[in-house]
């Protein structure tokens, strides 16, 4: 049955296509007259019930289990989700000014108190606002870096005045709703959707910034990010898959997805060739999506995401 996702989304992009938070939801688009193999998802489940259930373990097992878990979680980030986590802390600092019309976040965020923060909370995994990025294994994985800078831009805009939750709001690191939490709370859902916070606080915030009464409080800001974003969708209608549309959208933080919809629109009137694989884009964190990790558990570790997103893009 279609679901109100396949609304947003195009067919999956191929080999180094932009990553997308949304496919989390989905995996590649099947091919013609491809059939279900049945020894992949068998695999899979067997993947996804002994993953689940090792890091659950007491023990030497546990530890296994979670160390695994965590590498895999750090191999799923190591393409863009980085560098687009970097832009959507500048992104949502700058709309954060714009919103309340004072330059004081975007003061704070460039103050050397800010880089300290980031400092602290590196050297201190614990510390990170959302510790849910597998930020526990050693050394300087991505999943570490993401947590420490959304540490300290979130620090840079309390005092630049925000409440501790509306800094969160504007990272998209607020806490999710009590029941979608705990029904993502357990083993299968740990494997199968790891990143939660970031999407999902993409996915709310950018349908609400889109709401009359939100469009009305700032208008400016709105006209600001859908010009912007037809503007880049029309200058990219030549590529196939434009891999500066993920980082705009990004970079547009609460406002990527009204950002992409624009982008696609923009390229639609510029006569691009296909804005497939464009609207999920919106919100990017992994490429990895669910039917991969129950058909393909081994992927982000035969083919971790670098390998992809710096790799030669189809265009």
């Amino acid at each position: 049955m279609p679901s109100a996702l396949d609304q947003f989304r195009g067919p999956a992009p191929r080999r180094g296509g932009v990553p997308s938070a949304l496919s989390q939801f989905r995996g590649p688009a099947p091919t013609a007259n491809e059939g279900p193999d049945l020894g992949a998802l068998g695999l899979g489940a067997l993947g996804l019930a002994g993953l689940g259930l090792a890091a659950r373990a007491p023990g030497t097992l546990g530890k296994v289990g979670r160390g695994v878990g965590a590498l895999r979680q750090q191999l799923m980030l190591s393409g863009y989700a980085l560098p687009k986590s970097i832009l959507g802390g500048v992104g949502g600092t700058v709309i954060a000014s714009a919103e309340r019309k004072s330059m004081e976040p975007i003061k704070q965020l460039l103050s050397k108190q800010t880089l300290r923060d980031i400092k602290q909370a590196y050297k201190t995994p614990s510390m990170a606002v959302d510790p849910g990025y597998g930020a526990t294994l050693p050394g300087p994985t991505p999943g570490r870096a993401m947590g420490a800078i959304d540490t300290g831009i979130q620090q840079a805009m309390q005092r630049a005045g925000l409440t501790e939750q509306e800094a969160a709001r504007e990272l998209l690191q607020k806490p999710l709703p009590r029941a979608l939490a705990e029904s993502l709370d357990s083993p299968a859902a740990r494997y199968a959707i790891p990143f939660r916070r970031t999407p999902f606080n993409q996915f709310m915030e950018g349908f609400s910034t889109m709401k009359p009464e939100n469009v009305r409080r700032h208008p400016a800001v709105m006209a600001a990010v859908v010009g912007t974003g037809a503007l880049h969708g029309a200058a990219t209608a030549d590529e196939r898959y434009p891999l500066t549309l993920g980082l705009g959208s990004a970079a547009a933080a609460r406002y990527g997805l009204p950002y992409t919809l624009a982008a696609v629109a923009g390229r639609k009137l510029a006569g691009a060739r296909t804005s497939a694989g464009i609207a999920g884009s919106a919100l990017p964190v992994s490429e990895y999506g669910l039917s991969s990790a129950i058909e393909d558990p081994l992927a982000p570790f035969r083919s971790p995401a670098f390998t992809k997103a710096y790799g030669p893009r189809t265009r």
